[in-house]
């Protein structure tokens, strides 16, 4: 498990972030990573300072995450937002209408 005080922060609540065993397996203790479409390296998304909205969408079939940037593009590649699994799931959750959240973009 990651441990946000070898960056330098805390482990109080404020510095945290709600994340799925996978991902945060997947993103360990980086703060940076490379956009697979410009190869540079760019900081990945981070929940308490990015908008969500403002930075992602969902497919046209409302199962896979598109990154708008190169930060969510390194974001969605790092902790392999799309991985078959995922879908399946969310494609369970779209037959019960619990995906994707209501205010979240969709793409045309």
């Amino acid at each position: 498990m990651f441990c946000p005080y070898l960056l330098g922060g805390t482990d109080s609540l404020d510095n945290l972030a709600l994340a799925c065993f996978h991902c945060n397996r997947r993103k360990t203790n980086r703060v940076t990573a490379s956009d697979p479409e410009s190869g540079g390296t760019v900081p990945l998304f981070n929940p308490r300072q990015n908008s969500w909205r403002e930075h992602f969408v969902w497919s046209a079939d409302k199962l896979r995450v598109i990154g708008l940037t190169a930060t969510r593009r390194a974001t969605i590649a790092t902790l392999d937002f799309n991985r078959e699994r995922i879908i399946h799931i969310r494609a369970a959750d779209l037959e019960i209408g619990r995906h994707p959240p209501a205010d979240e973009p969709i793409a045309e």
